[in-house]
Formats: structure tokens, sequence, C-alpha cells
């Protein structure tokens, strides 16, 4: 005759004790962070920035917006240059008259003629320190900011020096020579420069 001292209760008490040492050992495992992929990651990042990074440098021009108030309204100047920029090229103008046209070359605009032609009418009026940049619709920004570059300032060689032009001619010596020639010289053109839009 065979014994059986088990029973439905015993087997779940077995089951619910293995369970529970199974849950308990799952708990008591200490959690690791894994810090080198974020670490990898990070680098990567810093270094993309950095190779992607836009390093500028920002100038603040003075310009002088046209006003709606009359009393404010000063004497105009007896010369104001004009700039008119057209998809086909400059045109200047006193206000009034037209001064010249430059048409564009290869399909740019003729920024080194403009300079001249700005260098040209500042000998001519000298006291005239004003100009007007006056721009067609979906002419881009940074025509806007060369032609202003153009017309403010610009290089022309120096004034040659009679003793030092003497003496360079008779140094045989090449190197003298070239220590002798003098650089070219920034000559103010208009500085004060108004923004409009074009006729």
């Amino acid at each position: 005759m065979q014994t059986y001292n088990g029973g439905p209760r015993m087997q779940t008490s077995y089951l619910g004790s293995f369970t529970q040492a199974r849950y308990t050992g799952r708990m008591r495992k200490p959690a690791e962070l894994m810090l080198v992929p974020m670490i990898d990651i990070f680098t990567v990042l810093v270094t993309f920035l950095l190779m992607t990074a836009v390093f500028s440098r920002i100038t603040i021009l003075q310009l002088e917006l046209p006003s709606s108030d009359a009393s404010t309204a000063a004497t105009p100047p007896a010369f104001r240059l004009e700039v008119i920029v057209r998809h086909e090229g400059f045109e200047l103008t006193n206000g009034s008259k037209l001064i010249a046209t430059i048409p564009k070359a290869n399909g740019e605009y003729d920024l080194k003629t403009l300079s001249q032609l700005a260098l040209s009418l500042k000998r001519e009026y000298p006291d005239a320190n004003d100009a007007s940049v006056l721009l067609e619709r979906d002419i881009q920004y940074d025509y806007l900011i060369q032609v202003m570059d153009a017309i403010r300032s610009t290089e022309e060689p120096a004034p040659a020096d009679p003793a030092v032009t003497g003496q360079a001619q008779a140094d045989p010596s090449g190197d003298a020579l070239t220590a002798r020639v003098q650089r070219p010289r920034r000559v103010p053109l208009f500085a004060q420069i108004a923004v409009g839009e074009a006729p």
C-alpha cells in the first residue's frame, strides 16, 4: 500500500517559494549604467557641431532711413549720389539727372566700375558725403551690402613722391626698389548712405 503525503496545498506553497526566490534574486542584482556609449555619442556630437559651426564677424552699419516727420527734414545737400540697383545693372543719378549707367559684365554687377565712378564724383564734389542706394524688388540683400561697400570707400594708388621715386630709380638693388613701393591707400567716398526702393 502506497502512502502519498503531499497535496495541492503543498505543491502551491513550493511553487510560490520558488517564484519569490527568483524574483528576489532578480531584484538584488545591481543595475549598471553604461557610460561609454554616452561618452562616444557626445564626442561625435561635439565634433560635428564644431565642424559645422559658422564663425562670422558682425559689422554694424549706420543707415539713414526715410522719415515721415517733416519737422526733422534737414536742408538737402548740394549733391547727393543715387545708385539704383536694377536687374540689368546700375544707374547713377543725382536725384533728377542720369549721370551714368553700368551694365552687368558677364552676368555680374560691375562693382569696380561703380567704385571708380564714385571716386570721380567725389573728386568733383569733395564736400558731398550723402548717397542713396535704391533697389528694385527681388534684388538679393547681398548686392545691397556690396554696393554700399563700393561707394563708401575705395582704394587708389598713393601719390608718387618725387624724392622717393628718384632714389628708387637710382638704386640698382631690386629689394630696395620693392621696399620703397608705396601701398594703395583707402579713400573715403560717400559715408552717409540711405536705403530705399527703386522707382
